[in-house]
């Protein structure tokens, strides 16, 4: 039984029949233009247009959601950089939704609890094993890879979710739930690269090849994963599997101070992605990794709730 991981996918027969099926494949599972999802938006010839007044509206309850005294006009203008009566009018238009309320005696603007339950309403609907689908995607989607969310459990990091590229010839053998080899992919060094030094080492310490060209030795370990603790992200060239390379970053659940709670990782054919070619994807990888990090309260959330079902 062979273990677990990622190989090159074989040239399927060339055919007529065949290329159209694949064709119509592609264009169902991958859109032609990778819309950013983060703000308000629009897009004109494939530009993303931003509406102001909405997203001056988002903003102001992420900014009163994590205010549970609430937030005074005066400061809502000072962090929106715009004059007091905008702020004013898009605080009385949240009130008059029900999403926000005014405190007569401090005059301060406070969410209500339906901002919550919206949210909550929008977690339980998607259900655990969509809460990150969306932005893996989007990842796979703009970068034509493999993508791959991993999540810590204990000492172990588990593989949860995936979503493939178009152009991807990479073929992802069913894992969901197998464990990362930490000291040989990027995900795992991303991560070990997130805990103290003692107990990452102590989960290196046996450290056995996967190809020839795995890093077994822990001095040289010890200084890749300080490298990648530096940079915020690790690379992985063909450590794993061959003729295969990648890179990841931390996911911070718990904040940055903590140890990452999950990671997220672009792969790719070696012929194709070389450092240089995983180096541009990182704007991207950092992106999807803090949606994720921002949004781990609803896995959080969910976890719980699959618990109690159980």
């Amino acid at each position: 039984m062979t273990r677990p991981g990622i190989h090159l996918a074989a040239a399927a027969p060339r055919s007529i029949t065949a290329g159209r099926s694949r064709r119509k494949l592609v264009s169902r599972s991958t859109p032609r233009l990778c819309r950013s999802r983060r703000g308000a938006s629009s897009t004109t010839n494939g530009y993303i247009v931003k509406v102001p007044a909405v997203a001056q509206t988002l903003r102001v309850l992420e900014m009163l959601a994590g205010a549970p005294e609430g937030q005074r006009v005066s400061h809502v203008a000072e962090e929106l950089g715009v004059n007091k009566a905008i702020a004013h009018r898009i605080l009385q238009t949240l009130v008059a939704d029900g999403y926000v309320r005014k405190d007569n005696i401090t005059d301060a603007y406070v969410a209500t609890f339906r901002l919550g339950a919206l949210g909550l309403r929008q977690v339980e609907t998607a259900g655990l094993q969509r809460w990150a689908q969306g932005t893996l995607d989007a990842l796979a989607c703009k970068t034509q890879e493999l993508v791959r969310l991993a999540i810590a459990s204990g000492p172990h990091l588990q593989w949860v979710a995936k979503s493939q590229g178009s152009n991807s010839r990479l073929i992802l053998d069913p894992a969901s739930g197998a464990d990362a080899v930490l000291h040989a992919t990027a995900s795992g060094k991303a991560w070990l690269a997130t805990l103290a030094e003692q107990d990452a080492e102590s989960l290196i310490a046996e450290a056995t090849s996967q190809t020839p060209r795995t890093e077994t030795n822990v001095t040289r370990l010890r200084r890749i994963l300080r490298e990648a603790r530096r940079n915020g992200y690790a690379i992985t060239l063909e450590e794993m599997d061959p003729g295969v390379n990648a890179i990841a970053a931390p996911i911070f659940g718990d904040g940055p101070e903590l140890p990452a709670t999950g990671t997220v990782s672009i792969a790719g054919p070696a012929s194709r992605l070389g450092e240089s070619e995983l180096l541009s994807f990182m704007p991207d990888l950092l992106e999807a990794a803090n949606e994720l990090s921002v949004s781990w309260p609803a896995y959080r959330y969910l976890k719980q709730q699959d618990r109690l079902a159980e």
